[in-house]
């Protein structure tokens, strides 16, 4: 039987490259990214994120970011801005 690779065809990168970040020790203080990818209902699953996770934790902010197309993969630059403002970001998915 021949060697199987599994590959993802969604993947826009080298797998190799990816990195697991640190777990944090409390989400109270911290600045939570929401993702929106912009698929129906995604801003309501979204809303409600955050409604949760503010009666949950002592969220410092929320910042709310927009894809502009759930079709294609978020621009790199949007990306990198969101990582440099929250501490942890949620992605939303929906339909």
């Amino acid at each position: 039987m021949p060697n199987s690779t599994l590959l993802d065809p969604t993947s826009q990168s080298d797998v190799s490259a990816k990195f697991l970040s640190p777990r944090l020790d409390s989400l109270d203080g911290k600045v939570m990214g929401l993702l929106n990818i912009t698929k129906n209902g995604s801003d309501i699953f979204l809303a409600r994120i955050a409604e949760l996770m503010r009666e949950r934790f002592d969220l410092a902010e929320v910042i709310h970011v927009n894809k502009p197309t759930f079709s294609r993969p978020a621009p790199t630059e949007l990306l990198v801005e969101l990582a440099e403002q929250a501490d942890f970001v949620i992605e939303g998915l929906a339909d």
